[in-house]
């Protein structure tokens, strides 16, 4: 339970996101339906800045490779941290060492190392080539690794994903890195100083789509609405999010207490006696599928609590449907943010996403596919800055990028100003696949400008935002 549990703080932001173009309009609007083109240059909602800045060439998805060999000479002075004419070197990360669930998180690295390799293939960084260099946190040891990061003199901190990356920030801050992490899980870190996300997860307002989605499936339920926890930081404030996220858009919550072990339940009689004194109809689950969702569901089954269960797209593995031979998960719905794997015939950057793991090697999964979003940002970023590479510059056009869609993996979001998306589809596991709930159609999205709920939780105040809700928590 321990590795399953952890592996859901790695990930809660990686697609509990259900993303778009967005901007700051709060104003209501009538839901709309948008889709990823498969072969189209244009965005989904918007255009990545991919599609107008990089040389013509190799393409990804809807857009060209941020990467080749450059047509003219660098003409960087080796002053600038980590880069040279002929070299960029860049940090990532996962939590693959953790004892307690070896390989934790492992597919964002593999993502990454492809990415690179592909890049050099291609020419690197306008003719630099890139090196990766890769740093175990193995969960409790986050400090140690930025620390080695930092001592590395790396350029960038790019696709790392640090289940606790709040305990970094200090040493972060202290040598000036720069990060366009995979996902970021704490307020400190998603509002940190020089901190970009593909797919934009901040703390002060969440993306919220899914509550008016499953509302109108379930109009009832969500009138007698409940949650379910790990009894950890990372799950508590997501739940917290959840509960102020979710009121905005009529849901009435009876309980929202209910707290698991984070080291496993040896029973889950006792929650689903609870929920069902409680009356509850519908429940916001925050962990992870296996073991602990399964065993929950089969529990809730047996005992004749029959309720709906949403959650959060670390539900989208194949093992998670896979496991589901019983159909006691067949009411359990998911957000998601990215094209689903089965919907790759009819969009090009996830079969390309696809190709190129089969081509360079490593395991698939939505982790793989929130790093490539996150290392084509990063690249196109760097990319754009021509003979002189400058960590300036890079930051300058990531807070620039306020349309990005990762070449069409997922619908649009706005990096440059940390907003989060505003479209989202709900997806169910039913028998052992994964099928689209809303809205119909291969790559289709529904979008709604009042789908982004402000969410100010106890990590927001303790992260203290200032008025560009940049973190001030650990000085920066």
């Amino acid at each position: 339970m321990a590795r399953q549990h952890l592996r859901l703080i790695a990930v809660i932001a990686t697609f509990t996101l259900i993303a778009a173009a967005c901007g700051k309009d709060r104003a209501a609007s009538t839901a709309t339906t948008i889709a990823v083109p498969a072969t189209s240059s244009s965005a989904p909602s918007g255009t990545d800045a991919s599609t107008t800045t990089v040389p013509a060439g190799p393409t990804f998805g809807d857009a060209p490779w941020p990467c080749s060999a450059g047509t003219a000479a660098n003409t960087d002075s080796g002053s600038e941290v980590g880069v040279t004419k002929d070299a960029i070197s860049i940090a990532t990360g996962d939590d693959a060492g953790f004892v307690a669930s070896p390989g934790l998180d492992h597919e964002i690295t593999d993502a990454m190392k492809a990415l690179v390799s592909k890049c050099n293939d291609l020419g690197g960084i306008n003719g630099r080539k890139i090196a990766l260099n890769y740093y175990d946190a193995k969960i409790f040891e986050v400090p140690a690794a930025m620390q080695a990061a930092c001592d590395a003199k790396n350029f960038f901190l790019v696709g790392e994903g640090w289940a606790f990356d709040s305990n970094q920030e200090e040493i972060r801050l202290g040598c000036k890195l720069p990060a366009v992490p995979t996902f970021a899980v704490s307020a400190a870190f998603a509002h940190g100083p020089d901190v970009y996300q593909a797919v934009p997860n901040p703390a002060d307002e969440t993306t919220a789509g899914v509550y008016p989605q499953i509302a109108k499936l379930f109009p009832d339920a969500v009138k007698k609405a409940a949650t379910l926890a790990g009894n950890f930081s990372a799950t508590q404030e997501t739940r917290d999010k959840v509960v102020l996220a979710a009121a905005q858009f009529g849901w009435n919550f009876v309980s929202t207490k209910l707290e698991y072990n984070a080291g496993g339940e040896a029973d889950w009689t006792p929650f689903v006696k609870q929920l069902q004194s409680a009356g509850a109809q519908i429940v916001d689950w925050a962990g992870t599928c296996l073991p602990g969702l399964q065993l929950f569901a089969q529990t809730a089954k047996t005992n004749g609590l029959n309720v709906q269960i949403v959650t959060d797209t670390n539900h989208y593995t194949p093992q998670c449907a896979a496991a589901n031979t019983d159909g006691a998960m067949d009411n359990v719905y998911i957000r998601t943010a990215f094209v689903p794997f089965e919907d790759a015939a009819a969009n090009k950057a996830t079969q390309d996403y696809l190709d190129l793991m089969k081509e360079k090697g490593g395991d698939v999964a939505q982790l793989g596919a929130q790093a490539t979003t996150t290392f084509l940002l990063w690249a196109t970023a760097a990319q754009k800055c021509g003979a002189e590479l400058t960590r300036a510059c890079v930051l300058q056009n990531l807070k620039d990028t306020h349309s990005w869609t990762g070449h069409g993996l997922h619908a649009g979001g706005d990096p440059g100003a940390n907003i989060p998306p505003k479209c989202g589809a709900v997806l169910r596991i039913q028998g052992t696949k994964y099928v689209r709930v809303v809205p119909a159609g291969a790559g289709k999205f529904e979008c709604d400008d009042s789908w982004i709920a402000k969410t100010p939780t106890a990590a927001v105040t303790a992260a203290k935002l200032d008025a560009n809700r940049i973190s001030h928590q650990f000085g920066g």
